[in-house]
């Protein structure tokens, strides 16, 4: 998390460092379409009390699935390249699945799915040649997940089912490569990973009310097209 913050400080100290440099050109609006993989991994701790015994338990997951988005953004032409602000929608089909089972018979099922995500975020960009790009991004981005819960209770049979929505923040960071395909149109590759900070929440199971921390990491790869007008 400490080393995520810090080169997505750097990038953001170095982009407003070049405002000082002479422009190129005036600034360029766009926007853009794109689609990708998002795998995201999450750990999760929970505590329960059940007549007074206190039960914890710690798990991980792996949650990935397609990924598809639009950004927005402004670029400040510069001799070496650009730099810019932009911000990025994007919605996401990853899913973790838990299943447990006490004598053939399920007592668990939950799934953690990663929604809507929303952010802003930095870019500085140098010059491959007269048409390409590599660049730099890091900004803060802000994710909706889903937890849904149903348990049954082995006793008696009773399932209790409950769900809870959260959105996990985190500093996001990456790297891409833009290439201009016509004077107005780009291809763009890019890769970005964000680290979320933890959230607390607690969920009805038929043993009780548990308490849980969850916390993540997400890495997205893509491929998209942007607009310059």
């Amino acid at each position: 998390m400490l080393k995520t913050k810090t080169l997505a400080a750097s990038i953001i100290i170095a982009s407003i460092g070049m405002s000082g440099s002479a422009m190129a050109a005036g600034p360029v609006f766009y926007t853009g379409l794109n689609a990708g993989w998002n795998a995201t991994e999450f750990e999760e701790s929970s505590v329960i009390d059940v007549g007074g015994t206190i039960t914890k338990s710690e798990s991980t997951g792996s949650a990935s699935g397609p990924a598809f988005g639009g950004v927005a953004g402004i670029k400040f032409p510069i001799s070496t390249g650009y730099f810019g602000l932009e911000a990025h929608v994007s919605d996401s089909g990853a899913e973790f699945e838990e299943t447990q089972f006490v004598n053939d018979q399920q007592t668990i099922d939950k799934t953690i799915s990663s929604n809507l995500s929303v952010g802003l975020s930095g870019i500085l960009a140098f010059n491959v040649n007269a048409h390409s790009q590599i660049y730099g991004i890091a900004g803060y981005q802000m994710t909706s997940v889903e937890v849904e819960s149903s348990t049954r209770d082995t006793g008696t049979g009773d399932v209790t089912n409950d769900e809870y929505d959260e959105d996990l923040g985190g500093f996001r960071v990456g790297v891409g490569l833009e290439t201009a395909i016509t004077r107005s149109l780009s291809a763009r590759l890019e890769w970005t990973h964000t680290a979320f900070s933890s959230e607390e929440y607690q969920i009805n199971t038929a043993n009780g009310v548990v308490d849980s921390e969850l916390e993540g990491a997400e890495s997205r790869i893509a491929i998209g097209v942007i607009g310059h007008f």
